[in-house]
């Protein structure tokens, strides 16, 4: 089960490659940009896009660090697409220092009928790790969607 979490997030953000890979575009309906702290405030229909990687967010915002994209925070009706991943969350919080995208606050992730769902999902881009927790007393959900035709097998999680 674990070996399949992963794979669905590594196909969200492969190994060190997002670190290195091209730009960053980020368009919206409006830009505020601050020169002195080096950030820039994206508002209205905000789409960040990098390579094959898509994020939506009703706000962003994006931090700098010698002219390159330190971290972002994105907020509001976050989703994100990337080949068949697709994601959604309330925030986002991308550290490209660090190699992490989280998903927080009702998080989900998805791929073809596989399901990862927690109030955070954590994935560590450099050292394919995921950690998904649950609101407090809850309990994380991981749905699997079986290969197999074979009558009485089927997603785990199935109520049969």
């Amino acid at each position: 089960m674990i070996k399949i979490m992963v794979i669905l997030l590594l196909a969200l953000a492969s190994s060190s490659a997002w670190a290195e890979s091209g730009a960053v575009e980020i368009e919206s309906g409006k830009m505020i940009f601050f020169h002195k702290t080096s950030q820039a405030e994206f508002n209205q229909n905000v789409v960040l896009k990098r390579d094959d990687f898509q994020l939506r967010c009703d706000k962003l915002i994006a931090y700098y660090k010698n002219n390159k994209l330190d971290h972002a925070e994105a907020f509001g009706h976050i989703k994100i697409k990337q080949g068949t991943v697709t994601g959604t969350s309330n925030k986002a919080v991308l550290n490209q220092t660090e190699g992490k995208l989280t998903l927080i606050g009702n998080a989900i992730m998805q791929q073809q009928g596989s399901r990862v769902q927690g109030e955070t999902i954590t994935h560590y881009i450099n050292q394919e790790k995921t950690i998904v927790q649950p609101k407090a007393g809850g309990r994380t959900r991981m749905v699997i969607e079986s290969d197999s035709s074979e009558p009485g097998l089927g997603t785990v999680g199935d109520k049969k």
